[in-house]
């Protein structure tokens, strides 16, 4: 099956919408003529682009008699855009949604007003309790001597508890919880590039502190995408003690495929390799096969998509220089979409052995289009299975090696989950 190259490119997109979520909307007001068109529009789409033209057993005219009369009776804009996303989600798939206008907005605006602002760390949930699990080196959470392991209580005058009551109402499965948490926190840490925050956090003494932080500007390469907003691209590489060499990358974009080569080489010498997937919100899914080429000697299929009229399989090719010792990869609740097709295709293939927490399940590929009078649909339009024809989908990827964190585990490393990765790593190397 032959596919137009730059159909490729937009059905291959990942979970990259997450991060334009973090954007505010703008107010706009909409006709009943112009709602009855977006629900049109979207309600057509999907039925006319999902893989399935059975839409999973979901009565597509069913829930367009359903939801039609709320939209139409929503109270304003952002509740016509709800029903909008209520209505999608009786498909219970990744990858579908309905971004409001005023998501995506210039990029010179979201560079001043939205978020091109970070304090450099992390949250999760662990115990149950939001902690904060990383902290990057220079950043300002860093500067201001922000611990990992330490339980953040409240963002400015907004107790932690408060946000973590709103995603429990929901009675979500608890990989998705996690998911949400981690988004949900990461949209009330970002904002204006020189703007403060106050967190207020117990450390692992139990002492309550208070820092201010001034938000500074995002690290990475700008890297812009179809229609998906400005997104910047880390890739980092060191070595570690015992040799053992780390790579991570926050996405598959084209920054790190052209830088991918250069780093391996600086770690040709290592007598093992960490590939450092968390926290990667995904992107171009045929990336998945070029980075595993770097690792696989012969060409090795990693799986399948299935779209409505045919099918296309992603393919590792080896890549020079080829890396030939021991491989873990990390992953996590934020491993999404092209991060859970590399790790799953890698596990099946043996030639990774998978350390953390157990991925989300949301590895659909989609593409995104404008709708009428404003914002955007991300939709779906094919299913993906492994070479071993194993849907992650709703399922994940389960860690060969799954670490449980603990807030006691961050009194003795900084990165409880790379430290026992590294340990693996080395002890599998000794009884060789």
């Amino acid at each position: 099956m032959r596919i137009h190259c730059l159909r490729l490119r937009v059905f291959c997109v990942g979970l990259l919408l997450a991060a334009a979520l973090l954007a505010c909307s703008q107010s706009q007001r909409l006709t009943e003529q112009q709602r009855a068109e977006v629900f049109q529009f979207v309600w057509e789409e999907v039925r006319r682009s999902h893989y399935d033209p059975k839409l999973g057993g979901v009565d597509w005219d069913a829930m367009r008699a359903k939801y039609e009369p709320q939209a139409r009776a929503a109270a304003d804009d952002n509740a016509f855009y709800a029903v909008l996303n209520a209505m999608l989600g009786e498909l219970k798939q990744s990858h579908f949604g309905v971004i409001p206008p005023g998501a995506f907005v210039a990029q010179e605006e979201a560079r001043t007003r939205i978020g091109d602002g970070e304090l450099g760390l992390t949250v999760q949930l662990v115990e149950g309790a939001p902690l904060i699990v990383r902290v990057r080196d220079g950043s300002p959470a860093a500067r201001a001597g922000v611990p990992p392991g330490a339980e953040l209580l409240a963002i400015d005058d907004l107790p932690a508890a408060r946000i973590l009551e709103r995603i429990r109402a929901r009675k979500l499965p608890e990989v998705e919880e996690r998911f949400e948490v981690y988004l949900a926190f990461r949209a009330y840490l970002s904002g204006r590039v020189g703007s403060e925050v106050a967190l207020r956090y117990r450390d692992l003494d139990g002492m309550e502190r208070t820092a201010t932080l001034t938000r500074a500007a995002a690290s990475g390469e700008r890297v812009q995408f179809g229609l998906l907003p400005e997104l910047r691209v880390r890739i980092e590489s060191r070595i570690l003690p015992g040799n053992i060499g780390y790579l991570a990358f926050n996405a598959f974009m084209p920054p790190v495929m052209r830088e991918l080569p250069a780093r391996l080489r600086e770690l040709k010498d290592t007598r093992g390799l960490i590939i450092d997937l968390r926290e990667n919100i995904g992107g171009i899914g045929l990336m998945a096969g070029g980075v595993a080429g770097y690792l696989l000697p012969r060409e090795t299929p990693l799986g399948i998509m299935r779209l409505r009229d045919g099918t296309f399989g992603i393919v590792a090719y080896p890549q020079q220089p080829q890396y030939r010792q021991p491989v873990v990869v990390l992953v996590d609740e934020f491993s999404v979409s092209t991060a859970e097709i590399l790790a799953a295709g890698l596990q099946e293939t043996r030639r990774a052995v998978i350390i953390g927490r157990p991925t989300p399940g949301k590895a659909l590929p989609s593409k995104i289009v404008a709708l009428p009078h404003g914002g955007y649909l991300q939709c779906v339009l094919a299913d993906y299975e492994t070479a071993r024809k194993r849907r992650i989908e709703g399922a994940g990827v389960q860690p060969d090696l799954p670490i449980d964190l603990t807030r006691e585990a961050f009194r003795n490393t900084r990165d409880p989950v790379l430290q026992q990765a590294a340990a693996y790593l080395l002890k599998q190397l000794s009884a060789r």
